[in-house]
């Protein structure tokens, strides 16, 4: 959807152009390259430039200078801007003198062409609307133009509203849920569906619907199709459904289909270009949670091998941590608790006490009762837990968690004497399960509690050291488990 666009580059930084222009090239561009703001009008007055992408600090003219010259040559030429350093006292001058947008250093690619596609649609809109304004002759007319500009307003605005949907998924969101979101918003209700492929059997299966039975239907692809699906430009018409593949490394990975439209305002190009806008976006964000979870399955096994190196100092450690996990997981669902929360219990409980690979082995596996100096030392395996944790950036804010999961509930407990509800809710959580697994559990200086004994416990202890309302949730828990 770039293809053919003629994109100037103006940057002073040589390793910056060439690396856009390498990129933007191989995705079909026409590039044109610039490294200060005098050479890029020099350009622009010779070539029909449709964007430019500038730096906004240049040498001689800077970036701002430059966007001004731009727009006095001609409005309708989009600039974006880009910056190595956030400076809202910049960027509000640069949008009000006419910027379509801002993209900070280093630049993302894919973000990139998502920007270059919607400045690109906005230029051609604006193109059109002022041909439309610069043509009115009488009423009939200014009533058929001005239907024609309220499609092109409607249509601006589908695509900053696809690019927001977008910018705001959440990692713990429905991926394939939220496309379809997006598209029922955009074509008001009409029945969709997203679909993988069935190589084997030459069929599209649909795994979200929205709308229409006929929708919920496995779909044979005519003969010769499936080899054609890995190009965006491709698009194909089965029943009265429209379907826009999602390419990812020139890979089909799945297809939105959509109803065909039967009346009312738009045409079928902006309808295509928009769903095409849609399955760009949807493509981005998938490739992102694969390379997301990707590599957060290696820092999670990263993590449950410091918790075997323990276990091969301490057998207690990993056993503990494993019930506790099974514990707090199912607590978490049985409460109805956020599915944020939910999913970083998955991640936090089964290495909540990871930071005892800090811990000395006199104190560690020591047989008897600890003395107050002793557990004064074990207490600070919350504190190296967290630092540990939040040494990988993704799980930044479960290191957290750990930090926490042996404050009381009445600021009594360690290493912050947090309360209530400035606990997270997930270090309450595991607190709870925490203690139960320890009262049930015998150790070398101590016998282990009934089960109906620690519920005994943890029932006197609600207020004090559990949050009460997750105290009481653990108790129905057990009971239930027991019935």
């Amino acid at each position: 959807m770039v293809e053919g666009t003629k994109i100037l580059i103006v940057d002073d930084d040589e390793d910056v152009v060439q690396v856009l222009s390498d990129f933007l090239e191989l995705s079909g561009c026409e590039v044109h390259k610039a490294y200060d703001g005098q050479e890029a009008l020099r350009i622009l007055n010779k070539e029909k430039i449709d964007i430019v992408i500038t730096d906004i600090k240049l040498p001689g003219t800077n970036g701002i200078s430059l966007l001004e010259r731009i727009k006095l040559i001609d409005h309708t030429i989009p600039v974006i801007m880009m910056t190595g350093y956030f400076e809202p006292g910049l960027v509000v001058d640069a949008i009000k003198k006419g910027a379509s947008d801002f993209l900070m250093k280093p630049i993302e690619f894919d973000k990139l062409l998502l920007t270059i596609m919607r400045t690109k649609r906005e230029k051609e809109i604006l193109i059109e609307m002022a041909k439309i304004q610069g043509s009115l002759e009488d009423k009939k007319k200014i009533m058929v133009l001005n239907r024609e500009l309220q499609r092109k307003i409607k249509e601006m605005t589908n695509m900053y509203r696809i690019s927001a949907k977008f910018n705001r998924l959440k990692l713990q969101e429905n991926i394939f849920e939220k496309i379809l979101d997006v598209v029922c918003e955009v074509f008001e209700g009409r029945s969709s569906a997203y679909y993988i492929i069935d190589g084997e059997k030459k069929e599209i299966v649909p795994i979200t619907v929205r709308g229409e039975e006929r929708f919920k239907k496995r779909i044979d692809l005519p003969e010769g199709l499936f080899d054609e699906l890995s190009s965006q430009k491709r698009h194909l018409k089965i029943g009265g459904t429209i379907f826009v593949p999602v390419v990812i490394r020139n890979q089909c990975v799945g297809l939105i289909g959509l109803e065909e439209k039967k009346n009312g305002m738009g045409t079928q190009e902006e309808e295509l270009f928009l769903l095409k806008l849609i399955a760009e976006n949807s493509s981005s964000q998938i490739e992102n949670r694969m390379l997301y979870e990707s590599l957060f399955n290696g820092v999670l096994q990263t993590l449950k091998s410091l918790i075997t190196s323990i276990h091969m100092r301490d057998a207690y450690t990993e056993g503990h941590c494993t019930r506790v996990a099974k514990h707090a997981v199912k607590l978490a669902e049985f409460m109805n608790v956020p599915e944020y929360d939910r999913h970083a219990l998955e991640i936090v409980a089964p290495v909540h006490d990871v930071g005892k690979i800090g811990i000395p082995d006199s104190i560690l596996l020591k047989p008897e009762r600890l003395s107050d100096k002793e557990y004064e030392i074990i207490k600070n395996h919350t504190i190296y837990g967290e630092k540990i944790i939040s040494t990988f950036e993704i799980l930044s804010n479960e290191a957290i968690l750990v930090r926490h999961h042996h404050e009381r509930y009445d600021g009594k407990g360690y290493p912050d004497h947090l309360g209530s509800k400035d606990i997270p809710l997930c270090s309450r959580i595991i607190a709870v399960c925490d203690a139960y697994d320890a009262m049930v559990t015998e150790r070398p200086y101590k016998k282990a509690l009934s089960k109906e004994e620690a519920l005994s416990e943890i029932r006197r202890c609600r207020g004090t050291q559990f949050d009460p309302d997750v105290a009481h949730g653990f108790l129905e828990m057990m009971q239930d488990e027991g019935k």
